[in-house]
């Protein structure tokens, strides 16, 4: 995902300076900020997960299994949120 966000960046970023109308730099800026954000949530999430991860191993009981798949529900619903914030900006991507 990170090499996916990174191509965008790269190549949308110079298609947006040249743009002529301010509000098309001004929408990509915005959508490229919720990707951005949307890639940091899931982060947050993943790190949860994997500290939660631990904590079961660690202890070797099931007491927390509830959490962990609460956990994992919130994070498949990051990353799609996180899909979707992707698909918008590469589907409003400037054009020349």
């Amino acid at each position: 995902m990170r090499h996916f966000l990174w191509m965008v960046c790269t190549i949308g970023l110079p298609m947006s300076a040249h743009a002529e109308d301010r509000t098309e730099i001004g929408a990509w800026a915005v959508r490229l900020s919720r990707v951005e954000g949307a890639a940091e949530d899931v982060r947050r999430a993943a790190e949860s997960v994997e500290e939660t991860a631990l904590l079961i191993s660690n202890s070797g009981e099931l007491r927390d299994l509830v959490r962990f798949q609460n956990q994992l529900d919130a994070l498949n619903r990051l990353v799609i949120s996180a899909r979707m914030a992707i698909d918008v900006a590469a589907d409003d991507l400037p054009s020349n």
